[in-house]
């Protein structure tokens, strides 16, 4: 009796999770490494926007907005009331670039059929009741297709849905990779001792992937932009502050100075453009930009009287050099595939359907043309 093929995936965050359960639901054995618990790393710490907001060129948004699509179309199967929130954004600008600019966006949106439009003020404090009253000239934008995830629930049921469809969890030193020898079969060693022969090795370990990489022989191929260097600009800080009264917003805000969204039990999670951490900044300096960033959350929206930070912490992005995904077969190997993105959140369900279609029957879909590994390989000199 032929044995199914098998596949090992590296990494449980929010697309490996979704790549895994993909690969089990089409009948193939599969194992799912993760070096901590599932969902504790990137993917925890995620503002978890879902969106195609400001995504280019026309095809990278045109991924992104089938990814929006294709979390709407698991939820009904997922228990999608406890993790999906399809709750819209409003975006505002004060400055005349900035007006400018979002005018010309919500236009270009619009003639691509994603669903966007300005609002007066009356009418985006209808929609999102706790803004303030905005300062003069500022214009606002609204994008009901848009939304955002609560990760840790999702990764618990898109694992949960991997395990009870055959596959293998691994987790801690049994999941964690220390050697990788692609080939026919490929070979993972992790740090327990185990050693897994797999049909195709399938790694989504966000930042350590060009590390892992390296480990399958393929180093510097996958350039990410740095991330542990003093001065970095992946590492983002993310604060969560509470408790918001019922006055507090219900969407997603985005204004010139702050990001927030509602997150679980009754707090909200900050975000900003120019808050400059990094892996090496101090405690200190972290505790003066949380509070910062709360103040800021106080000015935009009602309902934080009473709130405090609650938590805050560095989070690395993994961020692809040209900001697009990455997402194929390794070259100079054989049997290891990667698949690492910005936009993990938005294109995780969308990503693993295509993944897992090209794994296992063996498809090139288009859409991933554009993305593949090769693309960083030196162009071929003319004899």
């Amino acid at each position: 009796m032929t044995q199914p093929r098998h596949y090992v995936v590296i990494g449980a965050g929010v697309l490996g999770a979704s790549v895994a359960a993909r690969l089990a639901g089409s009948g193939v054995r599969v194992t799912l490494l993760e070096q901590d618990q599932p969902g504790r790393a990137t993917s925890r710490w995620s503002f978890a926007w879902l969106n195609s907001n400001d995504k280019s060129p026309r095809p990278y948004h045109d991924l992104n907005h089938a990814g929006i699509g294709a979390w709407a179309d698991l939820a009904p199967d997922l228990d999608g009331a406890a993790w999906y929130r399809p709750v819209g954004n409003i975006e505002l600008a004060t400055s005349p670039a900035a007006r400018t600019e979002l005018t010309a966006r919500v236009r270009r949106l619009a003639s691509w059929n994603y669903d966007a439009r300005l609002v007066d003020p009356a009418e985006a404090a209808e929609l999102e009741p706790s803004l303030r009253p905005f300062e003069p000239g500022t214009i606002a934008a609204w994008f009901p297709g848009e939304g955002y995830l609560l990760t840790e629930p999702l990764i618990a049921r898109l694992v949960a849905r991997a395990r009870n469809q055959g596959a293998e969890i691994r987790t801690g030193e049994q999941g964690r990779v220390v050697a990788l020898d692609p080939g026919r079969p490929s070979r993972v060693r992790t740090a327990a001792g185990a050693v897994l022969a797999a049909d195709e090795v399938i790694c989504c370990a966000g930042r350590w992937v060009p590390e892992l990489a390296a480990l399958a022989g393929a180093a510097n191929t996958l350039p990410l932009v740095p991330w542990d260097t003093p001065g970095a600009t992946a590492p983002g800080l993310v604060v969560q502050v509470g408790p918001v009264s019922p006055a507090g917003p219900a969407r997603l805000v985005h204004t010139p100075e702050i990001c927030l969204r509602p997150h679980p039990g009754g707090l909200l999670h900050l975000e900003a453009p120019d808050a400059a951490v990094d892996l090496h900044t101090p405690d200190p300096d972290l505790h003066h930009w949380a509070a910062e960033l709360l103040r800021r959350a106080q000015r935009a929206v009602r309902g934080l009287d009473q709130a405090r930070v609650v938590e805050y912490q560095v989070c690395v992005r993994p961020m692809p050099a040209d900001g697009q995904s990455i997402v194929g077969p390794l070259p100079s190997t054989h049997g290891y595939y990667v698949a690492v993105t910005h936009s993990g959140v938005t294109l995780a369900a969308h990503l693993s359907q295509l993944i897992a279609a090209e794994l296992t029957a063996g498809t090139q879909p288009a859409e991933l043309a554009p993305y593949r590994p090769s693309r960083f390989l030196p162009a071929a000199t003319p004899d």
